[in-house]
């Protein structure tokens, strides 16, 4: 089939001149080195690695559920090879070493028991420092001055429709070498309340015992109690409070001359004069011959008023004493008592300002 049926056989074909067969057969032997690259390849042969047997550390069952009836036959083989081998430990002998020392120590109970102390401690310390937080924050709240100084005294309920005039505190205010005088003044002023209070019931006994004989004496004792227990307060207590806070002369002087005419008041309170108020020696005797049980209580009424101007003369030559020992003089009260009256409209103002 190389021959062509149509062809003439008197034709010469071209490709078979001698010099084109020459320049064929030169350049077959020029690219005999050259591979084809449409020519099919054989399929590369890559080299096996034969890999080390070694002992699976698996479960049994996981291995036997994994590979089936292979490895099923060597199930507790594994089994009991994974349970005895021991977790594998990295690190130098010295870590090891330190690592389980720390997990022994944490595990002795003289351990426990010292942590257990610790947490306790820093627990107390808290509660502490908590406690001195709101220690501070109290005081910090009782610091604050008038129109910030929230009025404390006298101890109101808050349902009541009055509520507290002054602030009052004797801890924080006073310093406290002063504390003491300060505080005893205080209870006297307490007792002084007392007495009027008691003085003013044996008078509304006497009205009802022995009728208008002693009207007078227990109109009187209504308005005594109602006027002085205010004014004891403002003039001659808190006039002392307010010396002692703030080291000032000109109250200290208010204070002695306030607190003379207390001690006057509860003499003759204690004196008991008739119709006069007070259910003193003078009208308890007058009393007794006529209703004896209230001659008792006025008894007693005139001993109480004995006992309070007694009080009230120790206190006040205690605070005498401390005037003196503080530098105060009656120099220095007038010139406190000037520069307040100067920057002020009148003379009552200055006064007002020194309550």
């Amino acid at each position: 089939m190389d021959e062509n049926p149509f062809a003439d056989p008197n034709q010469v074909n071209p490709f078979m001149d001698p010099s084109v067969t020459a320049v064929s057969n030169q350049s077959t032997t020029v690219g005999a080195g050259i591979e084809d690259p449409f020519a099919p390849t054989e399929p590369a042969t890559v080299p096996v690695i034969s890999q080390p047997e070694h002992q699976s550390t698996l479960p049994a069952s996981t291995m036997g559920s994994s590979s089936g009836g292979n490895y099923g036959n060597n199930n507790n083989n594994y089994g009991s090879s994974f349970n005895s081998q021991p977790p594998r430990q990295y690190g130098n002998d010295e870590t090891m070493q330190k690592q389980e020392e720390i997990s022994t120590d944490i595990v002795e109970p003289n351990s426990e028991k010292m942590v257990e102390d610790e947490f306790r401690k820093r627990e107390e310390d808290l509660e502490r420092r908590e406690r001195q937080l709101r220690d501070e924050q109290k005081r910090l709240d009782d610091a604050r001055v008038y129109g910030d100084r929230v009025p404390n005294f006298p101890p109101i309920p808050s349902f009541f429709p009055c509520t507290p005039c002054v602030y009052h505190n004797i801890d924080f205010d006073i310093p406290s070498e002063h504390q003491t005088t300060v505080r005893r003044v205080f209870y006297h002023w307490q007792f002084t309340v007392f007495c009027y209070l008691f003085n003013f019931i044996v008078c509304f006994g006497m009205i009802c015992k022995l009728g208008t004989d002693v009207g007078s004496t227990f109109g009187l004792s209504i308005l005594f109690a109602a006027l002085f227990i205010p004014l004891s307060f403002l003039t001659w207590y808190r006039m002392l409070y307010n010396a002692v806070r703030q080291d000032s002369a000109m109250r200290y002087m208010l204070f002695f001359f306030t607190f003379g005419f207390q001690i006057l008041s509860s003499a003759i309170a204690a004196l008991g004069i008739s119709n006069g108020g007070y259910a003193g020696w003078i009208t308890s005797f007058d009393t007794l011959g006529k209703n004896k049980l209230l001659g008792i209580m006025g008894i007693i009424n005139s001993l109480f008023w004995v006992a309070n101007t007694l009080i009230a003369v120790y206190l006040i030559m205690q605070i005498h004493k401390t005037y003196r020992s503080t530098g105060q003089s009656m120099e220095k009260a007038s010139g406190e008592f000037a520069a307040s009256a100067g920057s002020s409209r009148n003379f009552g103002q200055a006064v007002l300002r020194s309550l």
